[in-house]
């Protein structure tokens, strides 16, 4: 850490505790630094005196009443980074992701992989398996992360990398799912609307649309440092805490992020399923059944980002008003919520599908067979030497 700026911030969101543990803190430093806070979250600041705590608005530190104090809590980063929430709760949450969610999209994508050519309206639902499976092979990086008591060992870039690919993925299995949506409208809705190759293809220029904007939304993770040692407690955290001056940027990016990969996708899921469901119910009884599934999958799409774009949202439109909104911790647990999704997302979207609980029937009974075939095999194998010798004994029987 530089001595000379000083400053560490959390990226993005604040935590909730009480002025008087930073207080506390401060003493504890004897007066070499203080504790403040700022628009974006609590930071360390060099200082020769620790008379004053300060809050910041934009990047001007203003002193805070202790009216102002008691309506703007915050935290230390210390206490956050050793806090069992951080480092036994968040690890353990995440591995449950990775042991369900990483067998059920791995056999997603085997299955939709094998029966694309059968049923080539599956494009946006291959995509969005890749998607989820891809999130949870980075969530191996994330655990030991937390494990380790928020220390990164794998250097800078791959700090860089995993962060992007972790937000990116998240925002492109909204969008695939947001696809899948509308998708479904225009099939129910306007079923003569758009056929043939003419739609394969669009639907492909789509996928591929989405994953360079997605790509290129994630790239100022990727050319940004996300690193920052801790002295005090002698780790390097990533992209948990970082300098004063990339705050300004990273609240203009998240709060665009927010609104292009969640808001406007939110708007046109809930559209598109509303028409499906008000048509689908006009139809009577017979597809209540399909009622149902539609309106859980739009169900688990609002509990499972809703609470965390929400969240980051309100924050930041708050310290714009030059308070310091206490959601840090709600926003991570919101964070492994999203994260759940994909664990949901197989499960809801694909085995809830009568053709593709088919597929895995028939991938599992290929298998099966292959097995016994080549289980066959190999009995017959190690038996024909045995029918061999008995029929060379029973030859030399003869001749006697």
């Amino acid at each position: 850490m530089r001595q000379s700026q000083g400053e560490l911030r959390l990226a993005g969101w604040p935590w909730p505790h009480a002025w008087d543990e930073l207080a506390g803190l401060s003493s504890r430093w004897g007066g070499h630094m203080t504790r403040g806070t700022r628009h974006g979250g609590p930071y360390l600041m060099s200082s020769s005196s620790s008379a004053s705590r300060l809050h910041g608005k934009g990047r001007v530190l203003i002193p805070l009443t202790p009216q102002e104090e008691a309506k703007c809590p915050s935290v230390s980063v210390e206490a956050f980074l050793n806090s069992t929430l951080t480092t036994h709760l968040l690890p353990a949450l995440y591995s449950v992701v990775l042991l369900v969610g990483l067998p059920t999209n791995a056999l997603a994508c085997w299955v939709l992989v094998a029966n694309f050519r059968r049923c080539s309206s599956t494009l946006f639902l291959l995509n969005l398996a890749s998607a989820d499976l891809l999130f949870v092979l980075l969530l191996p990086f994330k655990i030991s992360y937390h494990l380790l008591g928020n220390h990164w060992v794998f250097g800078d870039y791959l700090c860089r990398t995993t962060m992007a690919f972790f937000y990116g993925n998240m925002y492109s299995s909204i969008l695939f799912l947001t696809c899948i949506g509308l998708e479904r409208y225009i099939s129910v809705v306007h079923p003569f609307l758009w056929k043939g190759s003419s739609w394969m293809w669009g639907k492909v220029c789509v996928c591929v649309g989405i994953w360079l904007v997605v790509g290129l939304g994630m790239s100022p993770l990727l050319f940004h440092s996300q690193i920052r040692h801790i002295s005090s407690l002698n780790i390097t955290t990533c992209h948990d805490v970082l300098g004063k001056d990339k705050h300004m940027f990273l609240a203009y990016y998240f709060l665009s992020l927010v609104g292009v990969g969640f808001g406007l996708p939110f708007v046109l899921m809930t559209i598109s399923y509303s028409c499906i469901l008000v048509r689908l119910l006009a139809k009577g009884r017979q597809h209540r059944q399909l009622v149902c599934v539609l309106a859980l999958v739009f169900l688990v799409f609002i509990l499972c980002f809703t609470p965390s774009n929400v969240l980051l949202f309100i924050h930041y439109m708050l310290e714009a008003k030059g308070c310091h909104n206490v959601t840090y911790k709600w926003y991570i647990m919101a964070l492994v919520l999203s994260a759940f999704n994909n664990c949901f997302d197989p499960f809801v979207y694909f085995y809830v599908s009568k053709d593709f609980r088919g597929w895995v029937r028939d991938a599992m009974s290929c298998c099966s067979g292959r097995l016994k075939t080549s289980s066959g095999r190999a009995s017959e194998k190690t038996a024909l030497p045995l029918r061999s010798s008995d029929s060379s004994s029973l030859r030399s029987r003869m001749t006697k």
